[in-house]
């Protein structure tokens, strides 16, 4: 049963959600003003998510920045999660970009002497899977709680803001540009006038951008840019060009030249960040991503005796003569066959049936390509003449801090007392008090890694304040320990899964913090309300309904279930190497949970729920495109709920792909649909023929929403992208109960048709303007859930669309069922006199339809239809929510109580005179008496007053009077929510067959 309690998110802040851009006639703010145009007509503005979180896990930080005279006062910019605002140290932060068109942050800025004013630089300069473009430069003057648009619109990603420490008008922007294609204007930006006005300083050509920007603090108009070459596509990054460098200013950024003196350059250079120091004039430090190989008496082997990196310099003979039990333990870390072990393999090598060569080309995927590559990394150079000349600070490798993935850091601070103390950000911190020299770990155990922000307080530097993948932590010891600062709702989901539990959990992935477990009941800053479930980068999560086992795990399909077994096909040794995509589909089959699907570039299916595997499919990849990102890949699986066996497949590569047989039929129904990455295929839940798909464009640069439907198994298809905004489309669900019904998650929120995709309205009262990864509606609670990729989960009663129809929207009003609250005891109890009670106090949201706009009254009636209380009703067109606490009016409550009991006392006088008269008068029982008074009661012992045990609710608005008793609003026994001809249940017979089946794992 869901709650009838609903707890918005408080502390967001009243920002306008119309805003002026300084150029409307660029697409992503067309987009936005289309957003905004079905924002205002949409009929579903009275329907509210519910925030859930996690916030435990905290989410990737991007920057932190003090606010000057305010001690205790400091932002911090998520990736996707928006800019937060604390002015207690940490205790509590609330969201300040939440309406923003775009929660997407590469750097913020606030202006040391107008400690107000608050720069946004928006687009995520971290160049990895899920890290998107912005909408430019936002500004503040009031602390956050209202912003202005200031134009660098088509720059898509910012780097770094700057703003000048004594003319707070002369500020400075890095762009790094697009990720996936050569568009976004590059460089260094900067204005003399706030903002009005933007000058490009320093141009950046082709796939080259500035990664950052620095200020020397001994001479401001000494300025220090890197700039970077990348370029990534689907399934390749090249991580560094010619193009990386440092420039340098020493006009405020008029004129730049490109820095040599000792610097390394070339085509093998990557990212580099920048640090100037403000205690010794003239030093600065850069950290260099450097792709060159290194040397091989330089390469790490490894620290056991068989190794990939040791393998590539084995003989045969020397493979022979390793220890059988590192060759099993070899086998078992490196994903290989699990048939295959030690002794079956060393047989095969000496019958020359397998090949040193033949075990390196098994591991040569481009997921082993991540760690097995041999290059220099990270390198830290130091100079101490301005730029002039350089030097690298230290004569070890230092490994193992950002491996091949140093594209994902680049972050470098010095800090303000110490020229010669220094930190350099990757997966751990590392630190050094000689400049460079030697360094140290800063890690203790409970700060996660990858780390991306560090804030070092000028006036203290034992404080400082870190952020990484897993949020935000603060020291106020230098670093020997921490202290976890994440109470904030910003995981980055990737997909959700619920159960049948009541109430139904919720199972989730996420972006470098695993997956979690919570409750749907869940309030958002409960931190206890979710668990935590296995590590990695979460991904898929699929669910037994039978019995809640769990298939879940990490990137690139390394899963397990709950029952204690790996679930993950692999090839034979020999065979072509398999290949996952970083968010690997599992699927359980709505028919038979015993039956598991897997999507590698293949599609697998395991009758003994994943602990064996067999093929039903050739590759279903065409794309011969490979590099070192696994692609040509299956992104979504869906098996038809009407047939075992009617099973649909999309891939990264653009392809989808139908079986009516359960494997033997294949045929790719894709030669009329766009060639992009398909983010989901879905069988239709309703009809047989039918099945939806979605392309993302994320991975092209591009914002196009491809939604479309087959009514034919895949023989014509027809668009129902109709008047979505220009926005990239993650997910498409069909609606279990209501076959009219569709859901579309966005790169900015949700959306929904009633006229299967004929035309579309917003479905984001309450939600920000975040990037919505995955959606599914509860069977049986009727509930629809979110996975938004930045700011945790959310839910939202489902029922109100469901059941308005087009009877309902004929209609001049329409009450909706509303849930059965559960009673509590401590409600019969005086209120506090010292303690806000507020949040354990029960409410029931009501929605109503209206049909057009008007003022008018709900009437709470007991079941003897006597008015109990009377609420003013102000409707919009649409769908409307109305707060009740429950509490009744004391007037009319006595008044009822009194009638009631007079009507009683007349109808036993009555039956009293008609008893026959045998002799003397009996005395009345007076035992139980109070019971028959229980609000005069109530009211007599100073208790809040509730409302009865059964009521019904009647609605007027306008001209129109509608008596429409609902099911009960009243403490009670919880009772079964699967159960027809419940009267209490708020599912239709159709959706108690529904979660009926769901639970045995059969089909409608």
């Amino acid at each position: 049963m869901r709650p009838a309690l609903v707890l918005l998110l408080a502390a967001v802040p009243a920002i306008a959600l119309s805003f002026e851009s300084r150029e409307p006639n660029d697409p992503r703010w067309r987009a936005f003003a289309q957003h905004e145009t079905l924002e205002q007509a949409s009929l579903f503005h009275g329907l509210h998510w519910r925030p859930l979180g996690p916030t435990v896990q905290g989410g990737r930080v991007v920057d932190v920045e003090s606010i000057p005279g305010q001690p205790y006062g400091f932002y911090v910019a998520y990736a996707s999660g928006g800019v937060w605002k604390t002015t207690n140290n940490g205790v509590g932060f609330e969201p300040l970009s939440d309406a923003l068109p775009t929660m997407i942050t590469g750097d913020i800025a606030v202006d040391p002497n107008r400690p107000e004013r608050l720069w946004i630089g928006s687009g995520e300069a971290n160049s990895s899977r899920s890290s998107y473009g912005g909408m430019g430069v936002f500004r503040s003057d009031d602390g956050g709680k209202s912003f202005i648009h200031l134009g660098l619109t088509d720059v898509d990603r910012i780097s770094r803001v700057l703003v000048h420490p004594t003319d707070g008008t002369h500020v400075c922007v890095a762009a790094i540009g697009s990720l996936y294609s050569q568009s976004g204007r590059r460089g260094v930006f900067c204005t003399r006038d706030d903002g009005t006005t933007w000058t490009q300083v320093l141009k950046g050509e082709g796939d080259t951008g500035v990664i950052d920007l620095a200020f020397d603090p001994t001479q401001p108009d000494t300025m220090y840019a890197s700039t970077w070459e990348r370029s990534r596509t689907a399934w390749n990054f090249v991580e560094s060009g010619a193009g990386s460098g440092i420039w340098k200013s020493v006009d405020a950024g008029a004129t730049w030249a490109r820095l040599g003196g000792g610097l390394p350059s070339g085509n093998l250079i990557g990212r580099i960040g920048l640090a100037v120091s403000a205690s010794q004039p003239g030093t600065l430090y850069a950290s260099v991503d450097n792709w060159a190989e290194l040397p091989a008496d330089q390469q790490d082997l490894g620290d056991r005796p068989l190794s990939v990196r040791r393998l590539k310099r084995m003989s045969k003979d020397e493979f022979l003569a390793q220890d059988p039990e590192e060759i099993e333990s070899f086998i078992r870390n490196n994903d290989l066959d699990t048939e295959l072990d030690a002794k079956t393999l060393i047989a095969k090598v000496k019958a020359d049936e397998v090949s040193v060569l033949d075990l390196l080309n098994a591991l040569n995927d481009a997921e082993a390509a991540l760690f097995n590559t041999d290059i220099h990394g990270l390198e830290i150079w130091r100079s101490d003449d301005a730029g002039g000349h350089w030097h690298k600070t230290h004569a070890d490798v230092l490994s193992e801090v950002t491996y091949t993935y140093g594209y994902y850091f680049g972050q470098i601070r010095v800090a303000p007392d110490d020229a010669e103390r220094i930190y350099m950000l990757g997966v751990p911190v590392i630190t050094s008090a000689d400049g460079g020299k030697t360094f140290s770990g800063v890690n203790p155990p409970s700060v996660h890694v990858d780390h991306h922000a560090w804030w070092i307080d000028a006036a203290n530097p034992s404080r400082m304040i870190g952020g990484n993948d897993g949020g935000l932590d603060i020291s106020y010891d230098g670093g020997k320990t921490w202290l976890k600062l994440d109470a904030q709702p910003v995981g980055q989901f990737y997909t959700i899964g619920v159960d049948m539990a009541e109430p139904f959990n919720i199972y989730g992935g996420l972006q470098d913090n695993g997956t979690w477990k919570g409750s749907s009941e869940a309030k958002w800053d409960d931190a206890d309300a979710w668990s935590f479930i296995g590590g990695g980068d979460g991904m898929h999560v699929a669910i037994d309904p039978r019995d809640a086992t769990v298939y879940a795990g990490y990137q690139f399909g390394f899963y397990r279930s709950s029952a204690g077994h790996e679930v993950r096909p692999r090839e034979k040794l020999g065979a072509p190497a398999l290949r996952y995509n970083w968010n690997t589909p599992v699927l359980l089959s709505p028919h038979n949970p015993e039956v598991v699907y897997f999507g590698a570039n293949q599609l697998f299916r395991s009758f003994d729920r994943g602990r064996t595997w067999g093929a039903i499919s050739p590759d279903l990849t065409t794309s011969t495109m490979r590099g070192d990102v696994p692609y040509a890949t299956i992104t979504s699986v869906s098996e038809s709920a009407k047939q075992f066996g009617l099973i649909w497949a999309g891939t990264d590569d653009g392809h989808v792909w139908v079986t009516t047989g359960s494997g033997n039929d294949w045929r790719d129904v894709s030669a009329k649909l766009p060639q992009r990455w398909v983010s989901r295929v879905a069988a239709s839940q309703h009809v047989r023929e039918r099945a939806y798909v979605s392309f993302n464009t994320y991975r092209n640069d591009e914002a196009i929403p491809y939604v479309f439907v087959t009514e034919n198994l895949g023989k014509t298809w027809k668009s129902l992208s109709a008047n979505l905004p220009a926005e990239a489309v993650n997910v498409i669900k069909e609606d279990p109960v209501n076959a009219d019904v569709l859901y579309v998650g966005s790169d900015r929120g949700v959306y929904v048709s009633l006229d299967r995709g004929g035309a579309w309205q917003t479905l984001d009262a309450g939600l920000p303007n975040v990037p919505v990864h995955d959606l599914i509606v509860h069977p049986r609670d009727r509930e629809l859930v979110a996975a938004t990729h930045g700011r945790s989960v959310w839910i939202l009663d489902a029922l109100p669309v469901q059941d308005l129809t087009a009877d309902v929207r004929l209609k001049p009003a329409h009450l909706f069922h509303v849930d059965a609250v559960e009673g509590d005891r401590g409600w019969r109890s005086r209120p506090s006199r010292w303690f806000d009670e507020t949040p354990d106090l029960p409410k029931a949201t009501i929605h109503y339809w209206a049909k057009s706009a008007g003022t008018g009254k709900l009437w709470v009636l007991n079941s003897d239809k006597q008015l109990l209380k009377e609420i003013a009703v102000h409707a919009k067109p649409g769908i409307n929510p109305l707060e009740w606490d429950l509490l009744i009016d004391p007037d009319l409550a006595l008044a009822a109580e009194s009638a009631k009991n007079e009507k009683l006392a007349e109808e036993a006088r009555v039956a009293a005179e008609k008893l026959p008269k045998d002799g003397e008068a009996k005395t009345e029982d007076d035992s139980g008496r109070l019971a028959k008074t229980p609000y005069a009661e109530s009211i007599r012992l100073g208790h809040r007053l509730y409302q009865p045990r059964r009521i019904h609710l009647a609605i007027a608005v306008g001209r129109d009077h509608l008596g429409n008793p609902i099911h009960h609003l009243c403490p009670r026994a919880t009772q079964a929510a699967c159960s027809p001809g419940n009267e209490n249940s708020r599912k239709t017979e159709l959706s108690n067959e529904l979660c009926s089946r769901f639970m045995k794992g059969e089909s409608r």
